[in-house]
């Protein structure tokens, strides 16, 4: 048997994946997130709701934050380690002349 399939987001709602640091931290929407030391290196989602994100680690829960900034989210960019290489859309497509 199949699992189920995850539950629909709520509306307005934003999902991101974000690695947590050894220190048990990660940054998203410009603030830092503490999950503690014995999730690092936990590629772990993050549901954007309109005043909380909901850390989820595959189908558990791990934590849910307020957010400190209710501004609407304009754009979600990643920096770091391994974002950057290979950033073609399709094996058809041409490299950046510019990177």
């Amino acid at each position: 048997m199949s699992p189920l399939p995850a539950p629909p987001l709520p509306a307005g709602a934003i999902r991101a994946q974000r690695k947590v640091h050894a220190s048990g931290r990660f940054m998203i929407n410009g603030q830092f997130i503490k999950l503690g030391r014995r999730h690092a290196g936990k590629i772990v989602t993050v549901v954007i709701e309109d005043t909380h994100d909901r850390i989820l680690h595959g189908e558990d829960e791990l934590a849910v934050r307020p957010s400190k900034n209710l501004k609407p989210i304009a754009r979600l960019y990643v920096k770091g380690m391994g974002t950057h290489k290979n950033r073609q859309g399709s094996p058809d497509d041409e490299p950046s002349r510019k990177s």
